[in-house]
């Protein structure tokens, strides 16, 4: 405490500091939030879901979310003439395509971490030519 002399009417004041404390939000007695829980894992594909004439084509995969390390499998069932089925590992998927093979069924399982997803869609082989549009 001060005392400050008002010297020409020969009076005195006192003046006093409070110093009040906060808490800040990062105190030690406080515990820090947790981190936000990663984005699920999803998938997106890309390539042809129609084909009209005989070729190689591709199909990739771009994976996100989960824990970042991911796992792909690929399964390709041809329709119309062929039972069989090819199976394929990594983001990309090529395959050579012609008349016979009648459309395609093109399933993607993804995984990562202790998550997967598994998508199939339909490929139209109109090498022969198609006439409706399912």
């Amino acid at each position: 405490m001060h005392r400050f002399p008002l010297s020409p009417l020969g009076v005195f004041t006192t003046c006093v500091v409070l110093l009040v404390g906060c808490d800040s939000p990062v105190a030690p007695h406080q515990a820090a939030p947790p981190p936000p829980p990663a984005p699920s894992l999803s998938f997106e594909i890309t390539g042809p879901s129609r084909i009209d004439a005989e070729g190689s084509f591709n199909w990739n995969a771009f994976a996100f979310g989960g824990s970042g390390q991911y796992q792909y499998g690929w399964e390709v069932t041809r329709q119309a003439g062929k039972p069989l089925t090819r199976t394929s590992i990594g983001p990309r998927l090529s395959l050579l395509v012609t008349t016979g093979d009648g459309d395609l069924l093109v399933s993607l399982s993804v995984s990562s971490g202790n998550e997967s997803r598994v998508r199939s869609f339909r490929v139209r082989n109109c090498v022969a030519g198609c006439t409706e549009i399912p």
